[in-house]
């Protein structure tokens, strides 16, 4: 019997599989993992009439849009789900990672934890490692909105039209942008909040944009802020509060989209989302039906059964990296033949950069309460926009550090490349690649510490004011930190080290691989539903509310022109 028989018995059967954004969603390479007790794997098939390849933000808006026109849909998502459990302990520690916080890997993969081994599981992050640039990806039902720091920021229109100029931004604006916004919850900072001691570190940031006449401003978060007021009062557990929102927030302030966009379509009875199920390749049947191949796991990676679903259409929602890797080893080994040559170029890193600034005359704040919650936004020139935000962190004490990071121009000169040796497609990356975010993310930051008096407040003397010492930090925070103390200027630029980014874009875009509204070119029924359409930038932005528009978008036209003649 196939392990997806139909809706109701299918929530029946993964509901007790640990029941419980994502950039690589379900898709994953079975890998260096076996079958329990060496046994001969079981196979099964299962007709459905949609399926949908990962549930992060992307992939709960493609469930939601499907329950709500009544298309039976099968989600797949190679990660567990991650419920907020009265005892507030779902969650790991940022600065004490375990084996929760990385997918089927022995030690963490976020920069900046400190190091620990541990046996693999289906953790919250999986790193994927590219030349140049590596990618950073979330793992579990709600993809990367389960981990990310939550600011929805929306880019004007003129930054915007040079993007995506098929797209209308009016229309966005009016429709979907709001849409979007409504049904995951997303508000400012509020007065009383921001008063709060916790947050000396986000009010110091508006205070240095001030005194540099920088426009600084407070941005939506993806987050209930009267779960936050509950942490402050000692009736939650301490998590956004104290700088805990890297991974995971155990209080439940967090509006990740298992819990509005995907809760709202299982609920509708015609979607069932399949947790622990790892997409390993999609090909067609000789009657035109797609064939997605995943393997279902259990929690520490291994492999339980193979399944099959055959299905009259397929959305790809595995984020950025997870959708193009699938679709570029579709292409190149043969099973999809006829997906263009767009596939999986036109890819950026969203022109991230991630600054530890060292040095602070003032105090920052110890713990510094999150998230992230105020932004220094410069978009007067449209080729040239800047973005660079506070970003609080788990500090156990003052040391007069800020995480900053920031956005800007990013040309989309990334590509995926399929290598046969390890089958799989790997990101190709030029260093240079955003070189104008590099120049405009440190220009803000230079102004800032210059408004500041420079870097010689502290001087020799640090050591004395911080107390116990940058050398006391958790490693490798301790080493950033004394790194970012000896950086010209006092900012160390992340990226130096290990560059990574969190809001990978590209590699099915529109207009190229696909048309406008997503569906792939050379193959009737297949559609990519996430940030993969977006052609490696959303304008020195946060991306998170312009993927949610944009896949809006896509499923009004997909579902009143597809649905019934073609799927």
């Amino acid at each position: 019997m196939s392990s997806i028989p139909d809706a109701s018995m299918t929530r029946r059967r993964f509901l007790g599989v640990s029941a419980g954004v994502g950039a690589a969603g379900a898709v994953g390479l079975a890998l260096g993992q076996g079958s329990a007790r060496g046994d001969a794997i079981p196979t099964s098939e299962q007709r459905v009439r949609a399926v949908v390849i990962g549930s992060g933000l992307g992939g709960a808006i493609a469930a939601y849009r499907l329950a709500k026109a009544g298309v039976r849909t099968v989600v797949l998502e190679r990660g567990r789900r991650w419920p907020i459990t009265p005892a507030g302990d779902t969650f790991p520690p940022f600065l004490r990672p375990d084996r929760r916080s990385s997918y089927l890997t022995p030690s963490p993969v976020f920069p900046m934890q400190p190091p620990a081994l541990y046996r693999p599981y289906t953790g919250l992050f999986e790193k994927v490692v590219g030349d140049g640039m590596s990618v950073l990806c979330g793992a579990g039902v709600g993809g990367s909105t389960l981990v990310y720091a939550g600011a929805w920021i929306r880019p004007d229109e003129a930054v915007f039209s040079r993007l995506l100029p098929s797209v209308d931004y009016a229309e966005l604006d009016r429709v979907h942008y709001p849409r979007a916004a409504r049904m995951v919850g997303i508000a400012p900072i509020p007065d009383d909040v921001l008063a709060h001691p916790n947050y000396l570190g986000t009010r110091l940031y508006l205070d240095q944009a001030r005194r540099a006449g920088l426009p600084a401003e407070r941005v939506p978060n993806a987050l209930d802020w009267d779960v936050v007021r509950a942490e402050l009062a000692g009736h939650a557990v301490p998590s956004v509060t104290v700088g805990e929102y890297f991974s995971g927030v155990n209080s439940g302030a967090r509006n990740s989209v298992d819990r509005n966009y995907l809760a709202a379509a299982e609920r509708g009875g015609s979607v069932t989302v399949a947790p622990l199920h790892r997409v390993t390749g999609i090909g067609m049947d000789r009657n035109g039906r797609y064939r997605v191949g995943a393997d279902r796991i259990d929690e520490d990676g291994t492999v339980l059964e193979r399944v099959t679903l055959v299905a009259e259409a397929v959305f790809c929602a595995a984020g950025s990296a997870g959708t193009t890797r699938l679709l570029v080893r579709a292409r190149d080994t043969g099973t999809l033949p006829e997906l263009n040559e767009h596939v999986g170029r036109h890819w950026g890193n969203n022109g991230d950069r991630i600054y530890l600034r060292g040095l602070v005359p003032e105090a920052t704040g110890a713990p510094q309460g999150g998230p992230i919650s105020i932004a220094i936004r410069d978009q007067r020139d449209p080729g040239d926009p800047v973005v660079v935000e506070f970003g609080p962190a788990p500090l156990p004490f003052e040391a007069h550090l800020m995480p900053v990071p920031g956005f800007g121009g990013c040309e989309p000169v990334g590509e995926f490349r399929y290598d046969p040796a390890t089958g799989d497609a790997r990101l190709h990356w030029p260093r240079d690649g955003d070189a104008a975010a590099q120049r405009s993310v440190r220009e803000v930051l230079l102004r800032l510490v210059r408004a500041d008096g420079g870097v010689t407040g502290l001087g020799t003397a640090l050591d004395s004011v911080l107390g116990p010492g940058l050398d006391d930090l958790p490693a490798p925070l301790s080493r950033l930190a004394r790194a970012a103390t000896e950086a010209p200027a006092g900012l160390y630029d992340l990226g130096d080290t290990d560059p990574v980014t969190w809001h990978p874009l590209g590699g099915a875009t529109l207009d190229t691989a696909c048309d406008n509204i997503g569906r792939v070119h050379g193959y009737r029924g297949l559609y990519v539903t996430d940030a993969a359409l977006i052609p490696g930038s959303t304008g020195a932005c946060n991306p998170s509310w312009t993927i949610a528009a944009l896949v809006e978008r896509c499923l009004d036209r997909i579902l009143a022109e597809d649905a019934g003649p073609v799927f």
